[in-house]
């Protein structure tokens, strides 16, 4: 059965949340590029994770402001998912801001210092820090999935689910590696700091590609018809029933 839904993009309107996102990526990376240089003699960028630079003079200051700056702007692209016509803008929002609240967690806890038990502050830095991972490239997959419905989206889709799914299958490895870490003795795999940073460029990506997405949506407006599906999404478990 064929049904039509969705709110449309606001005609002649402007989003100027994508601003937020550019921004705060941009402070993040900035920031990330200075706890690099700043503790190159100390921190090995293949093998230390980013938590690492914690231990970084200043490095808990620093950390915390690239952790609260993307957190700005996956709320800034949450609030913009409805507005711009998304349909079913539910599921991905909540995604966003879920790892939105998770970077905030990831640098209010800090990781535990090399060589010395993880507590029940490094515990959890590090479950918010799997969910940032999780969570921010699954929600630019959504959005790419439900971009396919909306006349005004339908182009953008397929760079964004190229990205988002690629980040996706990285993070699922990347986040996989772990197990062995957390249940047995296993110190981790080989170069395992150089893949988190792929990883971590690779979530702001997504973040960027989906913010361009919802930008160009508003800009195109006028020009949006409407949403057509074989079925209304409710839950992401209703993504595989998209036609």
């Amino acid at each position: 059965m064929t049904t039509t839904g969705g709110t449309g993009p606001r005609p002649g309107g402007t989003w100027t949340g994508g601003s937020v996102v550019a921004g705060g990526i941009a402070v993040a990376l900035v920031t990330m590029g200075f706890l690099h240089v700043a503790g190159a003699a100390t921190v090995d960028p293949l093998d230390a994770t980013i938590s690492d630079y914690v231990n970084v003079p200043g490095g808990y200051v620093l950390l915390a402001l690239a952790a609260f700056a993307p957190a700005a702007g996956a709320v800034a692209l949450a609030a913009g998912l409805a507005p711009a016509g998304l349909p079913d803008p539910a599921p991905p929002t909540r995604l966003l801001l879920s790892g939105s609240t998770a970077l905030v967690l990831v640098a209010v806890f800090p990781t535990n210092a090399p060589d010395t038990p993880a507590g029940m502050v490094a515990t959890i830095h590090r479950v918010a820090g799997g969910w940032v991972f999780a969570s921010l490239p699954l929600a630019g997959w959504m959005v790419a999935r439900r971009a396919r419905l909306v006349d005004g989206w339908r182009a953008l889709a397929p760079r964004l689910t190229g990205v988002a799914g690629a980040t996706a299958v990285l993070s699922a490895g990347f986040l996989l590696s772990h197990v062995p870490i957390v249940i047995g003795t296993s110190p981790g795999f080989p170069l395992l700091g150089g893949v988190e940073r792929v990883l971590y460029a690779s979530v702001m990506l997504v973040l960027l590609v989906t913010a361009r997405s919802v930008r160009l949506a508003v800009d195109d407006a006028p020009n949006t018809a409407g949403v057509t599906t074989d079925a209304v999404l409710h839950d992401p478990t209703d993504i595989g029933r998209v036609a």
